[in-house]
């Protein structure tokens, strides 16, 4: 019924945006908030809001100016062809190679958690090729799919976190407020990073029924997942210990297993957490798909954009499966992240709308 529909909604658009964001980097924002400033590191994504509304005005005041296009479109107008589809080409690249790097990290929280019998392969291929049953249809189904789906991810996370909120040890926030600015600002750079799939509104931004609404959209979404962080950080703190977040490469996951609920009616509650970001984690390998594929169709002027879905699948297996391990696989993301994270954030939107007003095109007014 909803095949193929290219156009989504204002609200779908938050949705989407919310749950790209709730991925895997908020598994690990404690260890990284707590390695920058200790056992105040919740200040920071309040104040990496102020880099993410940087990145918002730099998407948006590109996007706006060409209505109804996406990056495929209007990069090509505003550079020469071969070095446009150069700048499509890279940004479709960081894209695969995030995902990838995204979903073997999620495959060893599932074979520790949930599946340690499962070799990691089977895993990492089951779940994109469920992504690619979702995305084949459009984005308007997946943006159904999403609003579906934040049920069933924020309501056991607030069930959870309820949980903790009642018997957590809140000394361990103590003392308050001791980090000097300038950790502050460089943690909440890193933090902020957390905030890089709104990239995605590169493309996104063409989809959209009300595009005049995409710096709202990005707002809110942006406030909500910096609300959420800084409660996940909070509760990781007084629920494990500032110390154990630094020692741990996914210290929610050791949150989780601290948690026990009255009567033991759950043996294994992380497991009931890990459906949450399950979820999650699975609307935003879905978007790192189908955005690939709507990038490559659209580049080589084919009329449906998931012909590419399955020929991509391959590529980012590859990329999934390339480190050795769970530490090089951490490693790889957070070097990625921070190196080449900032790109299609700032950089390369700034200077395409420099660009485009020297050139004088797309809409002038805006």
């Amino acid at each position: 019924m909803f095949s193929h529909n290219g156009k989504i909604s204002v609200r779908q658009v938050e949705i989407l945006l919310i749950l790209q964001m709730f991925n895997t980097s908020i598994l690990l924002l404690p260890r990284i908030a707590a390695n920058h400033v200790g056992r105040n590191g919740y200040i920071l994504p309040i104040a990496a809001l102020a880099f993410g509304i940087i990145y918002l005005y730099a998407i948006t005041s590109i996007t706006n100016r060409f209505k109804g296009d996406t990056l495929v479109e209007f990069t090509p107008k505003i550079l020469p062809g071969v070095i446009a589809y150069g700048v499509i080409g890279l940004f479709a690249l960081k894209i695969l190679i995030t995902t990838g790097l995204e979903i073997r990290m999620f495959g060893e929280m599932v074979s520790q958690v949930m599946l340690p019998n499962t070799p990691l392969p089977v895993i990492i291929l089951t779940m994109l090729l469920t992504t690619a049953y979702l995305v084949k249809s459009g984005i308007e189904a997946t943006a159904r799919m999403a609003e579906i789906l934040i049920y069933f991810i924020f309501i056991p996370l607030v069930i959870v976190l309820t949980f903790i909120v009642v018997k957590a040890d809140y000394k361990q926030l103590m003392p308050f407020f001791e980090t000097d600015a300038v950790s502050i600002g460089k943690g909440a750079f890193f933090i902020s990073l957390s905030f890089m799939p709104i990239e995605f509104m590169l493309i996104l931004s063409g989809l959209m029924k009300k595009q005049e609404k995409s710096r709202q959209a990005m707002f809110i979404a942006l406030i909500a997942i910096a609300v959420i962080e800084c409660i996940v950080i909070v509760l990781t703190y007084v629920g494990i210990g500032v110390n154990e977040a630094q020692r741990q490469i996914w210290p929610i996951l050791t949150l989780m297993q601290s948690v026990q609920f009255p009567g033991s009616w759950i043996e294994n509650q992380e497991i009931f957490m890990m459906t949450s970001w399950v979820f999650s984690i699975y609307m935003y390998i879905s978007s790192g798909v189908y955005f690939t594929s709507l990038i490559a169709s659209r580049s080589f002027k084919f009329k449906r954009e998931n012909i590419f879905i399955l020929p991509i699948i391959p590529i980012i297996y590859f990329v999934a499966i390339f480190p050795q391990s769970l530490i090089d696989a951490y490693k790889y993301y957070i070097t990625f992240q921070y190196s080449f994270g900032i790109w299609f954030l700032v950089p390369v939107p700034v200077i395409l709308l420099l660009i485009a007003k020297v050139r004088k095109v797309g809409n002038v007014n805006e």
